[in-house]
C-alpha cells in the first residue's frame, strides 16, 4: 500500500514537472499527495538524490517485502512492515512540521484536504496493519517452530527442598 501511494505520488510529482500548467497534477500534488511533498522537502535538504523516497526507502522495503514471500522469511516480512510504519510515521511528522510553520507565517487558518487526511489515515490503518499482522504471525512461527526463541514464564513454586518459593522457568 505504501509502495503503491508512493509510486502515484512520484508519478504526480514528474506529471507535474513535464506539464507545468496542467491542473489535474496541481490538484493531485497540493490536494491529495501533499504528504509526500512534505516528506521530499524535509529529505530533500539532507540529499540531493532525484526520487529519494522511492529509490531508497520504497524499493528496499518492497524488495525486503518480496523476497520474504519468497524466501519464505517471516523476520523479513516483519522488518519490512515495521520499517514501513515508521516510513508512514515520518511522513505524518514531515506533514505536521511543514503544516505548522505553514501556519506560523500566516494569520489565515488552514484547514487540510480532505482526500490528504483520507490517504494519511489509509497509510497509517494498511501500516499498522501490517505491522501487526506480520509480528503475530512471526511471533506465532517462532513459538511453533521454535526458531531458536524460547519463550520462558517464571512462576512461583514451592520446593520441597529449600521449604520456600522459588522461581522456575518452565517452556
Amino acid at each position: 500500500m505504501v509502495l503503491a501511494a508512493l509510486l502515484a505520488a512520484e508519478g504526480a510529482a514528474y506529471g507535474l514537472a513535464l506539464h507545468p500548467s496542467s491542473p489535474t497534477f496541481w490538484s493531485l500534488n497540493l490536494g491529495l499527495f501533499g504528504i509526500f511533498r512534505n516528506g521530499r522537502h524535509i529529505l530533500g535538504g539532507y540529499c540531493e538524490i532525484a526520487c529519494f523516497q522511492l529509490v531508497c526507502i520504497g524499493l528496499p522495503l518492497a524488495a525486503t517485502a518480496c523476497g520474504g514471500l519468497i524466501l519464505k522469511r517471516r523476520f523479513a516480512l516483519a522488518l519490512a512492515s515495521s520499517l514501513g510504519f515508521v516510513y508512514v510515521l515520518f511522513l505524518l511528522h514531515a506533514w505536521y512540521v511543514c503544516e505548522q510553520s505553514w501556519r506560523q507565517a500566516s494569520l489565515v487558518s488552514h484547514v487540510r484536504a480532505a482526500p490528504e487526511v483520507w490517504l494519511a489515515g489509509l497509510l497509517v490503518g494498511a501500516s499498522l496493519l501490517s505491522l501487526v499482522v506480520s509480528h503475530m504471525s512471526y511471533w506465532r512461527a517462532c513459538k511453533a517452530e521454535g526458531d531458536g526463541a524460547r519463550f520462558l514464564l517464571f512462576r512461583g513454586r514451592f520446593d520441597r527442598h529449600r521449604s520456600r518459593f522459588v522461581l522456575r522457568g518452565s517452556q
